[in-house]
């Protein structure tokens, strides 16, 4: 399965190097917006866990100093999403996604419509998010100068999921909330559909509210990372997306059902997952799920944790053997030069890396700062 269970064509045998590209889907893509962000970092943003998203947390996102003293831009795309809530003290936890667990063992219930609005308006609230994006960036370039081009935002649409009990499927269908004054019912895929349109209205809404002068709403994110099934969802809400003028993304897990037909499905972009960090797998699996991107116009994700740091915050071995291995295997595979890059992260492990008192972490982050800011993709 993919990292939440846890916590190119044949013209490239014509070239040297192998040649990535994100491919297009069915909708017209003069319409579209396009997502240009060379380097997207996930935000496991909202919901009492993941809060922490203010100014100071992002600045360590938008820049950083190498070891000559020279400042760089960073990641210059950011995907908010969340995949559970632990809510209050007391109060039930919720998932955005099926499959999720409470400390104790329990699927979680499915989130309800004033869980997906909390979501919304922790994104656009003052100080956080997009807005502590944005400020950080505005604070940079007063260092660095404006960027050529504005921080690109993608935001995650929660899963609609049937039941209130997802993996058990009891609980009722009834259990997310109104529309236009009408319960839903989440037994009719219309319902599941408008349900996500809502949604999208209201990130447009919340958006069209701001005046952010750094950074820009690029496109929406489907969290669900496979499809095992030929409902009619995704297409009812991808052409509601590209309607507004919004192309709609994807990071299917290593090999998952339907990875190669990610156009076919509706999406305008996807990223692959090598999985190579959570499990115990070989390491060619990152060259394998390289060559498998390439072949299906693909762009990569990176994957780490805070596991990658010399003494991790769980777990007795540290990872940073693996992530010193994607980018060596990025490099040799092409993708640092060639590809369009996701980075799953945890929480904040980057930050981890940076603040750590050991000079072994400091020495990585240091690496892969570097292996982000100056390879050649970004600065063709």
């Amino acid at each position: 399965m993919g990292r939440r269970r846890i916590a190119f064509i044949l013209l490239a045998a014509l070239l040297s190097v192998p040649s990535f590209g994100i491919g297009a889907s069915k909708a017209d893509a003069k319409k579209i917006k396009k997502i240009t962000a060379s380097d997207v970092v996930l935000f496991y943003a909202g919901g009492e866990l993941g809060n922490y998203y203010d100014q100071k947390y992002a600045a360590d996102y938008v820049s950083y100093v190498d070891r000559e003293g020279e400042e760089h831009w960073l990641f210059d795309g950011f995907l908010l999403l969340q995949i559970w809530d632990t809510k209050a003290e007391n109060a039930s936890e919720v998932t955005f996604t099926p499959g999720m667990k409470d400390g104790n063992g329990n699927w979680l219930p499915s989130a309800n419509q004033a869980d997906w609005k909390k979501l919304v308006d922790y994104y656009f609230s003052e100080g956080n998010c997009i807005d502590a994006i944005d400020k950080a960036v505005g604070e940079a370039a007063k260092r660095l100068g404006k960027p050529a081009e504005k921080r690109q935002i993608i935001i995650s649409i929660p899963d609609p999921m049937p039941y209130r009990q997802p993996m058990t499927k009891k609980g009722g269908t009834t259990y997310w909330g109104l529309i236009d004054g009408k319960v839903t019912d989440f037994s009719d895929e219309n319902d599941r559909a408008a349900a996500c349109k809502w949604f999208v209205d209201e990130v447009l809404k919340a958006y069209k509210s701001k005046k952010y002068e750094n950074v820009e709403l690029a496109g929406f994110y489907w969290i669900t990372e496979d499809f095992r099934d030929k409902s009619p969802l995704l297409p009812m809400v991808s052409d509601y997306v590209h309607s507004k003028g919004y192309p709609i993304t994807w990071i299917p897990y290593f090999q998952a059902p339907g990875y190669t037909e990610w156009r076919e499905k509706g999406f305008d972009m996807a990223w692959h997952q090598p999985n190579y960090f959570f499990y115990n797998v070989p390491e060619s699996q990152i060259k394998t799920a390289c060559e498998q991107a390439q072949a299906n116009g693909m762009g990569m994700e990176m994957e780490l944790d805070e596991r990658a740091t010399v003494k991790p915050l769980w777990g007795d071995e540290s990872l940073a053997y693996k992530l010193r291995a994607y980018m060596k295997t990025f490099k040799e595979c092409g993708a640092w030069a060639n590809c369009q890059l996701a980075y799953y992260q945890g929480t904040h492990a980057v930050r981890h890396l940076k603040d750590s008192s050991d000079p072994r972490d400091v020495e990585l982050y240091q690496d892969l700062c570097d292996f982000i800011a100056k390879r050649p993709y970004r600065n063709k």
